[in-house]
Formats: structure tokens, sequence, C-alpha cells
């Protein structure tokens, strides 16, 4: 029988996954303003304050409804850092001749 994934390979899956989600249909100018907003001094701010806002620990025990609503407030601080960790992978390949 053949073995199945490592823990390692599932991983990768996911974040390759996650992004391909985030990236499907978007254009190199909608990526790049991405970058442009969160690199301003006053970007940097908004994503500090959504940081310490909803970067945290999303669980409540015993209150699943406000788990639900916590983890759609902290995945979108996680959409906005995946795309921008993208950008700088697509401009050090850039950088790289590849």
């Amino acid at each position: 029988m053949k073995p199945g994934p490592t823990n390692q390979q599932r991983l990768l899956k996911e974040i390759i996954e996650e992004r391909d989600r985030l990236t499907r249909g978007a254009t190199p100018d909608k990526l790049m303003a991405y970058k442009i907003t969160f690199a301003t001094p006053e970007g940097m701010k908004v994503l500090a304050d959504l940081r310490a806002s909803y970067g945290g620990i999303s669980f409540v025990p015993g209150y699943g409804d406000v788990t639900a609503f916590n983890e759609g407030r902290r995945s979108v601080y996680d959409d906005i850092m995946t795309v921008l960790a993208i950008v700088a992978q697509m401009e050090q390949a850039e950088q790289q001749g590849g």
C-alpha cells in the first residue's frame, strides 16, 4: 500500500491552494494595489491596527457563533498579509530573472 502524504506535504498543498484562491483572476495591477496601499506609512498603521484588533486568537470557548464571527474578521487580515507575501515573492522572482 502506498503511504499517504506527510504533514509537510499536506501543509504545502494547503498553502498553494490558498495562494491560488487569493490570486485567482487577480491582475498584476490588483496585486500591486495591495502593495502600494499597505506600503505607505498610513497603510502600515492600518495593518498594525488590523493585526492588533483581529490578528489574535479567534476562539471563544462555548460560543461557536462568536468564534465564527471573529474568525471571519481575522481571515481578512490573513488574506491581506498573504497577498502582500505573494507580491513580495513575485518581485523577488523577477529580480532573480525568473
